[in-house]
């Protein structure tokens, strides 16, 4: 129940804030909110919410409202714009309730590196799984090879309409001070063409085959810090 409190609490303030913002389409940040945790999340005006959890490396232009010192990115999306129930679900993971709102201005041009915020790094547990469409993609485990190359797994799970055939992920890898190695994409699943059973259906939930990753430094990946971004889907 006091979840469910946390979660509505934070989508009727995104609800009573957004309409002041919908003039402007060019900037889809409504606010950021400061979580008593520690978290820090974006809402957006398309009824979307996102972990802020990345500093960038170089200074951002911006315009209008004034912002801290430095511009964030945010790339976890943890709701879709078709279902205000499900954001609803997912906002249930944050723990403690909003302790303050600040203006957000969304830097005119795309960032360029960057390494995780101290609060991110602290909460990396919500940075291992995304969402969209219905479906979920959570971290499961990671392994190493005789060769030293990473393999990661992951567990989907779906509560869509849709019978997904791909879903493409990024993964993002960072060291444990705090800084990017590198990203990957990678086809978390991908069934057989014309074969419905091995389709990611409603209800169902899979473990995804390993993807081997090489170039990382198992002396620099103790904390397994990493970010996950679906950015494709398809159905049948």
């Amino acid at each position: 129940m006091y979840k469910a409190l946390q979660s509505c609490a934070i989508m009727a303030l995104f609800l009573l804030m957004a309409p002041a913002f919908a003039a402007d389409k060019a900037d889809d940040a409504v606010a950021l909110i400061t979580l008593e945790n520690g978290a820090t999340v974006r809402l957006n005006a398309d009824f979307t919410w996102e972990y802020v959890f990345l500093t960038p490396q170089t200074s951002a232009t911006t315009e209008g409202l004034a912002i801290e010192s430095q511009e964030t990115e945010i790339v976890q999306t943890q709701a879709n714009t078709q279902s205000n129930t499900q954001a609803l679900t997912q906002a249930e993971q944050i723990s403690q309730p909003v302790a303050k709102v600040q203006p957000v201005v969304i830097a005119s041009g795309p960032v360029v590196g960057g390494a995780m915020t101290a609060s991110a790094m602290d909460h990396a547990n919500l940075l291992r799984s995304t969402a969209k469409g219905g479906a979920k993609v959570s971290y499961l485990k990671s392994q190493w090879d005789s060769k030293g190359r990473l393999g990661l797994n992951f567990e989907l799970s779906s509560n869509s309409e849709e019978n997904y055939v791909i879903i493409e992920m990024e993964i993002g890898l960072y060291a444990d001070s705090g800084e990017l190695i590198k990203t990957e994409t990678v086809n978390v699943w991908q069934a057989i063409f014309r074969v419905p059973e091995t389709y990611l259906r409603k209800g169902q939930t899979r473990d995804s085959e390993t993807f081997w990753i090489e170039g990382v430094d198992k002396a620099r990946w103790s904390k397994e810090l990493m970010t996950l971004k679906i950015i494709d889907m398809s159905s049948r």
